[in-house]
């Protein structure tokens, strides 16, 4: 058997709409700052990576071309002495022919691409490339910094610093110029210059580059799936927690209507009695009264007559009327009778009666059909207790706007209210009527609503749905 109370529970639940987003919002969040940090720390290893290659290639490769030119500096001054007394081009004078095998043997199987020998004016007088007898030195920084007896080291790396060249010539090589002379105190009689290939180690580099990103990206990849799987948990022990306070704020709701219901139709019901019961005796007793005072008059009994009509008579209407004016303020027939319109132009005829400077417009951008028998009395006792404060406690001299629209999926009550005599009595706070007002709102499941004030008026809106 179904209860009232799982008649009037929503049970729709796929309705909430989650105010905790903790997997989307932090996921993405986490997500950008995992990748991030991954990109830091490749980007950090890829360039100590890079600088400790340049640094090791320089090293190595300017003492293996100090240690080469020490060994071969006879052979080396003899070769240019006799280029510069032939006066013979590039690659036209012969090279020691034993010399040359060596130096193939030593270059061969190795890291060491090619070998050159400079004279004065950076011409090519030795390479052990014959395609570089053409090419002339004679501007390079390297060249000149040899020629003014001090070695030079130059990186070509494309990794780092070429990475948009379109020369490929010299890429990943590693050129070191050494001055040639007879000894320290001797003028230089040319250069010597050694290409070592570091495209082995900068593949190697790249490798582990790709090892370590990859290894990365599996542990971050797991720390994500790790923190991901606790925000989830998170996330359903806030959603169980929001479920269980919705379900109570639903069942509180309900009560808080089932009470105000109780509320109004214990007002009806003694309404009912007091006018149906209560006024009857007392107009009853009232007309036993004058059918008395009719016998006595026959008798001439003129003193109990006139304190009879003049007295008691007076005194019964009074009652009755109080009786009749407090059954209607319980519950009104003409809200039962005639609807929420006619009950609240009843209270607003009242206020009129009342006070000459209260001006009252209730609107309706609704059909009252819409509305339910529940919501009217709420709506009845909101309108009525708001201006009976304003008309007959402040007695203001106001504009009072009251209007009911439709808004999506509820009902919006709107109170507007314009006064010069609002900043002085009320100047942060609300009026008491309309702090009553957003309390019966929240009580009967409403959400209430305060505009910002200005110049001389106060907005307000409570909605509710249906």
């Amino acid at each position: 058997m179904v209860s009232e109370l799982d008649k009037n529970t929503p049970t729709n639940t796929n309705v909430y709409s989650y105010d905790y987003q903790l997997a989307k919002r932090y996921g993405i969040t986490s997500f950008i700052a995992i990748i991030l940090i991954a990109a830091i720390i490749l980007l950090l290893f890829r360039y100590e990576s890079s600088r400790i290659i340049q640094d090791t290639a320089k090293q190595s490769n300017e003492s293996l071309t100090i240690a080469t030119e020490y060994a071969l500096n006879d052979h080396f001054v003899m070769y240019l002495n006799l280029i510069k007394l032939n006066k013979k081009k590039p690659g036209e004078m012969p090279f020691d022919p034993l010399l040359a095998r060596a130096i193939r043997k030593m270059i061969k199987d190795t890291n060491v691409d090619r070998i050159k020998l400079y004279d004065v004016n950076g011409r090519v007088a030795y390479s052990s490339k014959p395609s570089a007898y053409a090419e002339e030195d004679e501007d390079n920084d390297g060249f000149k910094t040899a020629m003014s007896g001090y070695p030079r080291t130059v990186l070509n790396y494309r990794d780092s610093f070429t990475i948009f060249s379109d020369n490929d010539r010299d890429v990943n090589l590693v050129q070191t110029y050494v001055p040639i002379r007879v000894d320290e105190n001797s003028p230089v009689l040319g250069v010597m210059e050694i290409y070592y290939d570091i495209s082995g180690y900068v593949s190697h580099a790249m490798r582990t580059i790709i090892v370590l990103m990859l290894t990365t990206l599996l542990l971050m990849l797991f720390l994500y799936t790790f923190l991901l799987m606790h925000i989830k948990r998170s996330e359903r022990i806030i959603e169980d927690q929001n479920r269980i306070t919705r379900e109570k704020k639903v069942l509180l709701e309900f009560l808080t209507a089932k009470m105000i219901n109780a509320q109004e139709d214990e007002k009806k019901r003694i309404a009912f009695d007091l006018h149906e019961d209560v006024v009857q005796t007392l107009s009853g007793v009232k007309m036993q009264l004058e059918k008395y005072i009719l016998s006595l008059s026959q008798q001439e009994k003129e003193g109990e007559v006139d304190q009879l009509s003049t007295e008691i008579v007076p005194m019964l209407q009074n009652a009755a009327q109080k009786i009749r004016a407090v059954a209607m303020d319980l519950r009104p027939p003409s809200l039962d009778d005639f609807g929420l319109k006619a009950a609240l132009n009843s209270v607003v005829s009242e206020c009129h009666t009342e006070t000459t400077g209260l001006e009252v417009e209730i609107e309706f951008g609704l059909e009252e059909d819409d509305i339910s028998s529940e919501r009217k009395s709420i709506l009845y006792r909101l309108v009525k207790d708001i201006l009976h404060a304003i008309c007959f406690e402040q007695k203001l001299t106001a504009k009072v706007q009251i209007r009911f629209d439709r808004v999506l999926g509820g009902l919006c009550m709107k109170v507007v209210l314009t006064s010069e005599k609002i900043d002085i009595l009320y100047r942060e706070e609300l009026p008491d009527y309309l702090t009553m007002m957003e309390e019966r709102t929240i009580l009967s499941g409403g959400e209430f609503s305060r505009m910002p004030k200005y110049d001389d008026t106060i907005e307000v809106k409570s909605i509710w749905t249906f």
